[in-house]
């Protein structure tokens, strides 16, 4: 899987100076890559174009609201083996810098298109994008109408009669439920503590 830096990624400063294949994405944070982000994931990997998913290197809470950041659930190089292991091609890292944060959403969404030859965009119910979170999933579906982009919302995923998110899994790891919080993983086992390869990052 290749990995680029965004800054790398709108440059065209691709391996070898290729530019980007016809491309299936996805977008978020991805803390987890819990069942609901494994939805997300399939459906990119599934659609015969190039599966790239455009994540963060840190979690944006950590400079919005660090008062409400509650660390994170696995690290980030976890986070990309398991990107691999689902089929992704390609992972687009954002550093949240000062200059990323002014990107208003359709401008955030039309990098994608012209940078990335984007064709089929798959988000969350709940996306949002862009300086002060100014663009939501109906404005990104016009957006993406606008340059004949395909763009799926994907509903939330029940399990077990629950939503599920990465509040409620790191809810389960600091009361130690740790068969529910692998449950809403996706990553069952005998002794649940062996759904992480690496220790959860909680505070």
């Amino acid at each position: 899987m290749q990995a680029l830096d965004w800054d790398a990624f709108i440059s065209g400063s691709t391996a070898g100076g290729a530019a980007s294949p016809p491309s299936a994405m996805t977008i978020g944070v991805f803390d987890g890559v819990h069942r609901g982000h494994q939805s997300l994931i399939r459906k990119v990997v599934e659609h015969g174009l190039c599966p790239t998913v455009i994540t963060f290197r840190k979690n944006p809470k950590q400079t919005l609201a660090p008062q409400a950041y509650a660390g994170d659930i696995i690290a980030l190089d976890e986070k990309l083996i398991l990107f691999e292991r689902m089929g992704v091609q390609r992972t687009i890292l954002i550093d949240f810098s000062e200059d990323f944060r002014r990107l208003k959403g359709r401008e955030f969404i039309e990098a994608l298109i012209y940078k990335g030859n984007l064709r089929f965009l798959v988000v969350g119910y709940n996306f949002r994008c862009g300086c002060h979170l100014d663009t939501d999933v109906q404005a990104v579906k016009r957006i993406t109408a606008e340059h004949g982009v395909a763009c799926e919302v994907v509903e939330p995923i029940v399990f077990h009669g629950e939503r599920v998110s990465s509040s409620r899994i790191r809810a389960a790891l600091r009361t130690g439920d740790w068969m529910k919080a692998a449950a809403f993983l996706g990553r069952e086992a005998v002794d649940p503590r062996h759904a992480f390869h690496t220790p959860p990052l909680l505070k």
